[in-house]
Order: C-alpha cells, then structure tokens, then sequence
C-alpha cells in the first residue's frame, strides 16, 4: 500500500488528523498529502523519519511552556546577578533547579542519559551546591547544572512535555508506559507507533477484525486496544464478559493508532488544559478554525476560561467582521467546540459545547444587534463587565437575556445614563424565545416601548420631576427581576393614576398580562422606552430619536 487515506471522523481522530496535518507543514512534508474536502491521503513517504518529526514538532510547539525552558532562562539572570544583594535571586533558582532533577520524571531522564553514555552528573553538582556556603561556587555549579539540561534538551524538555501535555490526551503506552519510562522516548514511540504502520502497510493483512474508526481490515497480531486513550479508550479486556457477549471488537488499526497519538497537537494548549474547535466539513476549514485558537491563545492574557468564551466569540465574530455573510461554508454540520480540562491532574475531563446550525443561522440574522454592543462595557461594583460576552454567553448557552437587561436599566437608571444598545439585546432575546410569532411580538416590543417613550415625552414637555420617573422606572425593574406580572401591574396602573393619565390599553399590554412567557421581554421594552434617548428639540411633538 503506497498511500492511506484519513477520514474526518469523530472528535478524537479529528484532532489527530488536525496533529499530523500540522507536523506535516512544520517539516516541510505537504507534498506527500492530497486534501480533498474531508480526506487526507497520505503517501508512505511522509512516514519517513516520522518520529523525529513527531518530537521536533513537539519540542517547537511546547518547549516554552516547560520548566525546562524556565531554567534556561534563568542562565542570564544567574551570569548577571550580583551576589552581595541578590542572593535570594540565587536561592530561587536553585530552589527550582533542585526541585526539576529531583523530580521522577527527570530522574528517569537522567537515566536515559546515563544509557546514551552522557557521563556528567548534574546531582554531584547539587550535591556541591548543598555543601558550600561559598556563593559564588553556588552559582557556577547552578550554571552548570543548567548547561546539561541545555545539551540534554530532547531528553529533559521533552520529559516535561510527556507529563504535562501527551499525557493529558493518552497513556500508558510507549515512553507513557511505567515499565518503558526509563527507555528511550524515541525507541519506544517508533516501536509502539510508527514501526506497525509500516509493517502494516508493506503487507496485506487478513481480516479478523475491522478497525472501530476507519474500518480497515486488520489481524489480530496488528490490532491495538483503545484503552490508552484517556477518558474515551475501551480496554476490551475488560469486554471480555456476557454483557458484551464474549466479544473483543473496539479495536484500532496501526495507522488510525498513529493519528491518536497525534492528538496532543490537534488540540491547542493553554497551560495543562487545551481546545479543539471540531469543524468538520472540511481539512482546510478544520485546520484554519483551529489555527484562529492559536491566534487567540498567542493574544490572551486573562486565563483559560477567558479563552474558551472568546474561541466561541471570534468563530461568530468572523461572521461580524466580514459584513453581512452567508453562512454557506457551514452549512453542513454543527461547529463542536471542545475543551480538554486537565486543572484537576486526577479528573481531567472532556467537556463540549455546540454551535447548531440553527443557531449560526440566527446569529446571521442578528449581525447588526451584535454589532451594536461590540466592545461595549459597563463597570459594575469596580469590575468591567464585557456586555458583549455576557449577551454572546448567554446566546451560544441557551440562557435568558434578563439580568444582564436589568443590571443595564438599573445602571442606566442610578447613574443617569442613555444606553441605546438595550434595544438590540431586547431583539435578541426576542429572537431567541423563537416560535411562530417572533415578528408579531418584536412589534409589540415596539409598540409598547413607544408606550414609554411618550410617557417619558410627556414628564419633559410638562417639565415634571424626572426622579419620579426613575423611581417609577426602578419598581418596575424590580418587578421584572422577580418575574412577577402582579407586582408590575400594580406599580404600573398606580402611576398612571396618580399622574391623572389614561393608562395604555393596546394589544401589547394585553399580551404582556396574558402571556406570561412574554412578560419580561415586553416588561422590559416598556422600562427601555421610559429611559430612551429622546430629541429634545422635537419634545413638545412627541417625538424620539436614538442615541447616536
């Protein structure tokens, strides 16, 4: 077999495609791959040499992120540091360094390098530092110290990657196995990955099984467990029972073994946790969303939670940016957006969350009201709070707009601010109650937030105290707050009769008493118009005009 072809699949053998695809570009294979829609196919050459791809484009990808590459760093601070007042700074660093190769992974590193006949010895150095109290040999057998693990690089800044990245995604196999950790990394990855799918390539294979994710036929002497995939492998020994009916049959040939273990570079990493963006329709469409996560981890400064909202923020925020697009490059499929939380080492879990077509569809239509409250934001008890995030939250989340529509009329009421952006998170939330009558009641948002406005026109063209308006104002927010129609309407037909006015009696107030799904929604269009922007020169006509 010259070629094998890669299919777009499920989420996990997504992001392994996603990983190999990116080890590919980074070391300048593409010319052995073809992209045709949702396939890969893949020459054998590419195979050539693919461990040390594998483990280069690790190192490149993680290598700052470890503490291995802390240490290097901290070489120039020691070469500088001016041990009469700084020694503290050298206490830390040691303290670091002798934290790093007493831990069990670089010990295990140490005896790799042991076995590659790397004679120095960074613990006699240790050892030295520990029984002087001369400074300045501190600090040269630190630099030391940190030479070796710069000339060790492969073995050390990789053994931090094994354990804080690979490892998050799969284990117990190869340099992940406890009996091999003390091999080789790279003799155990070409054994345990690359070597079967040659071998499996090179000659047919007769068919006692099918592989459970392409479907190749593949022997029982080449067919893996899925069991080394954290979270979602099956050890079909534990299958071996009556409930599965004495069956082996969740198994892995070599080649789709070989993406799996490619996933750790599929996902994009922040710290121990990672995302993945599981658009699927097509390679390229796969590998430009997932690229964007990267352009996103690149400029986050604000944390992992931060993040996963803006990854959903920017896939809609496109969208914005490209004016009034179609949708059609995501027709096809929902977008699957899926966060690897390793936060807790001893429960890491999957956790997803989808982008349905529907929902794409109704952005679209809504462009112009998200673009309305971008970079908005309001300052709440000190904080700065992104409306744009909390409606957008709320939106991909299936949560109702209603706090974050109080919070901005109370805000608007209490610091006398004009907040014309509440009118297209109202529409918003309109849009998402959703039915067959979206339009009918967008116009009764319409009709009675003019109810408001024109009882707002009347308090200025009587010149009548505006702090009675937002006293009035206020009680009906906190009527809506606590979802109760009793409690609103009977603020409400108070202050009309004890302004002497006749009360407002249309088809919206109506809806708004009868239908208690729509109260809030129409509540709050009311208490919106009430606080409105209105021309001051067109006042004494009634007018109104948005804030600009």
């Amino acid at each position: 077999m010259e070629e094998f072809t890669l299919t777009l699949n499920d989420f996990l053998f997504n992001s392994g495609i996603l990983g190999f695809y990116r080890i590919m570009k980074k070391v300048d294979k593409e010319k052995y791959l073809t992209i045709d829609g949702n396939t890969l196919k893949v020459q054998k050459q590419a195979l050539e040499n693919f461990t040390q791809d594998y483990f280069t484009v690790m190192l490149s990808t993680y290598e700052k992120e470890t503490r291995w590459y802390r240490i290097i760093q901290s070489k120039e601070i020691l070469e500088h540091l001016n041990l009469e007042e700084e020694t503290d700074k050298l206490n830390n660093i040691i303290k670091t360094i002798k934290s790093a190769i007493e831990s069990s992974s670089y010990k295990s590193g140490y005896v790799i390098a042991t076995k590659n006949n790397i004679t120095e010895d960074p613990y006699q150095y240790l050892k030295e530092i520990q029984d002087t109290k001369e400074v300045e040999v501190k600090r040269q057998k630190a630099i030391k110290i940190i030479n070796y693990l710069e000339q060790n690089r492969e073995i050390y800044c990789m053994k931090d990657i094994v354990y804080n990245k690979i490892n998050i995604f799969w284990n117990n196999v190869a340099f992940l196995n406890r009996t091999s950790n003390q091999n080789d990394m790279k003799e155990e990855y070409q054994k345990s990955f690359v070597l079967p799918v040659m071998e499996y390539l090179n000659k047919p294979s007769k068919s006692d099984y099918t592989c459970v994710s392409c479907g190749r036929e593949i022997s029982k002497s080449n067919a893996s467990s899925m069991s080394w995939l954290s979270d979602v492998g099956v050890d079909y020994k534990k299958k071996n029972s009556a409930y599965w009916g004495f069956r082996e049959n969740t198994f892995l040939c070599p080649v789709c073994n070989l993406i799996y273990s490619c996933v750790p570079l599929g996902f994009s990493m922040m710290g121990s946790n990672g995302l993945f963006v599981n658009q699927n329709d097509s390679i390229e469409m796969l590998s430009y969303e997932n690229d964007q996560v990267i352009n996103d981890i690149s400029l986050e400064q604000s944390g992992f939670d931060n993040l996963y909202q803006k990854v959903f923020y920017n896939i809609l925020n496109r969208f914005n940016q490209q004016g009034n697009v179609k949708l059609s490059k995501y027709e096809q499929d929902n977008i699957q957006v899926i966060k690897r939380d390793a936060t807790n080492k001893d429960n890491p879990k999957y956790e997803f969350n989808i982008i349905s077509k529907d929902k794409l569809r109704l952005f679209e239509k809504l462009q112009d009201n998200f673009k309305s409250i971008l970079n908005k934001k309001i300052r709440i008890n000190d904080v700065d709070i992104s409306i744009y995030g909390q409606v957008l939250n709320n939106f991909l989340t299936n949560q109702k707009q209603y706090a974050i529509l109080n919070t901005l009329l109370v805000k608007e009421i209490t610091d006398n601010l004009h907040l014309s952006y509440i009118g297209s998170i109202i529409r918003i939330q309109i849009y998402c109650i959703g039915g067959n009558k979206v339009n009918e009641l967008e116009t009764y948002a319409e009709e009675i937030k003019k109810e408001g406005e024109n009882l707002q026109g009347y308090f200025y063209g009587n010149k009548e105290n505006l702090n009675k308006l937002n006293a009035y104002r206020y009680k009906l927010s906190g009527a809506l707050r606590t979802n109760s129609p009793e409690t609103f309407m009977k603020i409400f037909t108070s202050f009309y009769d004890g302004m002497g006015l006749k009360m407002p009696n249309t088809k919206a107030i109506m809806e708004m008493i009868t239908k208690p799904e729509h109260f809030r929604i129409l509540g709050y269009s009311y208490v919106y118009g009430l606080g409105k922007y209105l021309d001051k020169k067109k006042e004494n006509e009634g007018g109104v005009e948005d804030e600009e």
